[in-house]
């Protein structure tokens, strides 16, 4: 017997209404073959062209793209299926809005999280999650069922803030099951029958929701300023009439940051631009790696709050976001006179677990949204809040007396008058110290002004000084009366409700901020507030143009300033077809393709003149000049001894094998190995120095490495190490091969990252293993010359690059440039050369030859081996190893296995699997 849920029609006050339903749609379309089905929209996603007729037609361009790159995140999860979070589902109904055939909503309480959580250790699920709902834990694609659906999707919709796990879900189809897919558990003498459905995570599309709705604005109050008329040259009217000058105050301030020329230049032409009504701009600032970006961006949003310009400050990733607010939070700290009165101003908001707020960034505290209406949301209990204690206070201190002999109705069980005023003063004092010191802090000016700030400040250093006997005598005290007239100045000047709620916080502190940090998808919340004035996008290179339509839109928006490097990477783009489309490329990229004017950064302080000699001809046209702090003698670090291990070196490591790793990403073991002994190397360095005491290491002369180590330790400072290489599997290997074994030093750190995962960053050391080995000269995507800029701009004081000259030569690509300069250089060196290295490529060289002849027995044993089949699958059996060798040979011959035969591989391994097994 089946059960199908039903409830009658009813009017609701409000629809639900679910942004971006039409996306959704799409997505609920799809069959579990639609999903697996790589080429589903091949040949049906043009390309985004660079320039466009109409405001409809820009926005058109970025549809197609932004379903199919939905359609790849969704079958990515589906390769991860086993180990994606399955949540047990506690109980199901229909929602009061449930309406057949379309809105099928249904409040569900969940249970726990399964054991199998390892996405991301996710314990909940969250707004926008897309869920398929099972009868059982999923382990393959066939799991996916709920009765007699193969698959049904949800989307989470709605959580319960005060308890997240109850969630409403919007689901695809009817939920329907049959008594028999009841749990069936025994409760004392009586049998309890339960529902077996699982919720089971696949992917958020809460970003690629808020992309689609800012493809579909209002027609009528959308703010289509800078979509319509971008442009990124200064305005024609303003320099004729010479408006807009920056005064010279500001200049002489701009000198006091030690910015170099092209700094000041960049941001005064910001700031004038900022000035202009005459037309709508887009300023470009472009910052290659090293050359202060995020100090020019600082400093910028500095001046922006000191003009009290309201201005939201964008980024594509949260760690992006953190580091430029935290600088500027420094910034402003410096120049604020009254403890942190000011701070206010300035708002970061976002996903606290994500962001990791709590852990990481105690330096934000003051200005994160969630933490900022939680101090606050206590000053504004009606009861409790910050009014209701002056208002004690004053009557405390006017008649003490009278507030006692009111407190108590039963004389016999109340304490003394002086132990009674003693309790309460001290209370209210504690109370009110702490309730005007979190106002100051967080109430943006707009709200409190400097004044009352100060008289908040000032009561509060005369309430310090007071004691008991101060508040009950009755003599004519000054101080009591000063007191007095301060708390009632102070009531009568801050016009807030005694009571705000929560969300009215959000809005206040939102509304009234003068600086706003947030991710650029997150900048969706703001639609609806006060306008803001001017957009600043950092990392803006890594946006993807549609993306940045979100915050592009925000009403009263007039101009923007963009701040990036289109030769660094480029947003992630997961579908190659979404790729190929130019869904990945930047608003900044696209307006420089088209000709548009940037204010270059030239002056790089982060790489020794080595380093960056080779990316600054390869990719800046010798643009960039080495800072003078980077060209003295003392910036030159030999971390190890011999030419190999100076600033810059090619080391070649020859007999290295390239095998596939996770995901059929590459990986080599022989590089794996190296990186292993000159990490040891380094490590017992350090060990050495720590052991010897300094007359001995001055004794060991022609030893440079312990004499500069010796002085990087005492002057304190760590030495830390970045391990990259391009491709994941390598990653992991390397991250296997070193364990932990250096995460107790305190002065030596190693961190081992992908390319895209260390843009941004920066190290003392980079070691780039490039993995690549093979007599063709294919190298794949490590050809790509955004990747190989990022990884070659990351060291400080020493690049040493570890890869197969025979290769990399072997191509006309970036790479082989590198090598040949290396060698006209005097950099290229062979790794036999070091007999430690020499050492382990002849371990590893063996190993793999000996692992080679164990697979070749294996196979000969898998081949002489008898199948037990269960009955009636012999022939499906036959049929699926005959596909999956089919599929194995196409691995083998083609440069990298395409989406749809890797995850056609792996369905048909895991139904070989479960279907068969091989006796011994």
């Amino acid at each position: 017997m089946q059960r199908l849920w039903e409830v009658k029609e009813k009017k609701t006050k409000k629809e639900r209404i679910i942004k971006g339903r039409d996306l959704v749609d799409v997505v609920f379309s799809w069959s579990v073959l639609d999903v697996l089905n790589s080429n589903l929209y091949k040949g049906k996603v043009d390309k985004i062209p660079s320039t466009f007729q109409s405001s409809k037609e820009y926005f058109k361009s970025f549809v197609n793209p932004i379903i199919e790159e939905t359609h790849a995140a969704l079958l990515s999860s589906m390769e991860t299926l086993r180990r994606a979070p399955a949540f047990k589902v506690w109980e199901i109904k229909p929602a009061k809005d449930f309406k057949p055939p379309k809105n099928l909503y249904y409040e569900v309480t969940l249970q726990t999280v399964s054991d199998n959580t390892t996405n991301g250790d996710r314990k909940l699920l969250e707004f926008n999650d897309l869920i398929a709902v099972t009868d059982n834990k999923p382990y393959r694609i066939d799991d996916l069922r709920c009765s007699n659906e193969p698959y049904l999707l949800a989307l989470v919709c709605g959580v319960n803030e005060d308890n997240p796990h109850l969630i409403t879900i919007l689901a695809s189809k009817p939920i329907v099951f049959d008594e028999d897919h009841m749990e069936t558990r025994k409760k004392g003498k009586g049998v309890k029958k339960r529902l077996s459905l699982f919720g089971v995570y696949l992917t958020n599309m809460m970003t690629n929701i808020r992309i689609w709705t800012a493809l579909h604005p209002d027609p009528e109050g959308g703010n289509l300023n800078l979509i319509s008329k971008a442009g990124g040259e200064s305005c024609v009217s303003c320099q004729e009439n010479s408006e807009n000058i920056m005064p010279n105050h500001l200049e002489k301030s701009l000198r006091s940051f030690k910015l170099n020329t092209s700094q000041e230049d960049a941001i005064l032409r910001c700031l004038e631009a900022k000035n202009c009504r005459h037309s709508n701009n887009i300023k470009l600032i472009w910052g290659p790696p090293g050359t202060g970006k995020t100090k020019t961006t600082s400093v910028l949003l500095l001046n922006l709050f000191k003009m009290r310009c309201r201005t939201l400050t964008c980024a594509p990733t949260n760690i992006a976001v953190l580091e430029v607010a935290s600088r500027v939070v420094k910034l402003v700290s410096e120049s604020l006179r009254l403890g942190g009165y000011g701070l206010g101003d300035i708002v970061l908001f976002g996903n606290k677990e994500r962001m990791k707020i709590d852990n990481d960034r105690e330096d934000l505290f003051d200005v994160f949204l969630d933490y900022r209406v939680d101090e606050l949301y206590d000053c504004f209990l009606a009861l409790t809040g910050w009014r209701a204690n002056v208002k004690r206070m004053i009557s405390l201190l006017t008649d003490p007396k009278e507030v006692y002999n009111q407190s108590f109705i039963e004389k016999d069980k109340r304490p003394s008058f002086k132990q009674f005023v003693e309790n309460r003063f001290s209370k209210l004092r504690t109370d009110l110290r702490s309730q005007f010191s979190t106002l100051c802090l967080h109430l943006p000016t707009a709200s409190l002004s400097f004044q009352v700030a100060e008289k908040m400040n000032a009561t509060s250093d005369l309430l310090r000084t007071m004691s008991v006997s101060d508040v009950i005598s009755r003599k004519e005290d000054t101080r009591k009366q000063d007191c007095v007239e301060m708390l009632g100045s102070i009531c009568e000047s801050i016009e807030l409700p005694d009571f705000i709620g929560k969300l009215g916080l959000q809005r206040l502190c939102l509304e009234n901020a003068y600086l706003m940090f947030c991710t650029a998808s997150s900048s969706a919340k703001l639609h609806m507030s006060c306008p803001i004035q001017l957009l600043v996008i950092d990392e803006a290179a890594q946006l993807k143009e549609c993306e940045s339509a979100i915050p592009l839109q925000l009403p009263g928006l007039k101009h923007a300033v963009l701040i990036g490097d289109e030769k660094q990477l480029p947003a992630m783009i997961q579908s190659k077809i979404a790729s190929e489309a130019d869904l990945g490329r930047s608003l900044f990229e696209r307006l420089v393709l088209l000709g548009h004017k940037k204010q270059l950064l030239n002056m790089q302080y982060r790489m020794h003149p080595s380093i960056s000699i080779f990316p600054n001809k390869e990719f800046y046209g010798m643009k960039i000049l080495d800072a003078p702090s980077v060209r003295v003698r003392s910036y030159e670090k030999q971390f190890l001894p011999g030419k190999m291990y100076g600033p810059y070196s090619f080391i070649n490591v020859p007999y290295g094998r390239e095998q596939f790793g996770q995901g059929f990403s590459s990986k080599n073991i022989v590089e794996v190995s190296v990186v292993d002994e000159i990490l040891s190397k380094l490590y017992s360095g350090i060990t050495l120095i720590l052991i010897l005491d300094w007359s001995l290491k001055v004794v060991v002369s022609d030893n440079v490495m312990l004499i500069n180590l010796a002085v990087s330790r005492k002057s304190g400072r760590s030495i830390s190490v970045g391990v990259i290489s391009p491709y994941k599997a390598q990653v992991f290997a390397i991250q296997e091969k070193i364990g932990q074994k250096y995460d107790t030093s305190e002065k030596f750190t190693v961190s081992v990252r992908s390319v895209d995962g260390f843009q941004g960053g920066e190290e003392d050391i980079i070691i780039v293993s490039t993995v690549r080995s093979n007599g063709r000269g294919a190298i794949g995507f490590l050809s790509n010359q955004q990747r190989t800029n990022v990884a070659l701009t990351r060291a400080r004081f020493c690049l040493w690059i570890l890869g197969n000259e025979s290769t990399l030569t072997n191509n006309r690509s970036v790479w082989s440039q590198l090598v040949y300069d290396a060698k006209a250089r005097e950099c290229f060196h062979d790794a036999y050369d070091d007999e430690s290295l020499a050492r382990c490529i002849k371990r590893s060289a063996t190993a793999l030859d000996d692992l080679d002849k164990l697979q070749n027995n294996k196979l000969l044993s898998f081949e002489n081996s008898t199948w037990k089949v269960k009955s009636g699958l012999k022939n499906d059996i036959i049929s699926h190893i005959s596909r999956s060798f089919a599929l194995l040979n196409v691995v083998d011959e083609t440069e990298a296995p395409n989406q749809s035969s890797k995850t056609s591989l792996m369905n048909l391994f895991e139904t070989i699997e479960a279907e068969a097994c091989v006796e011994d």
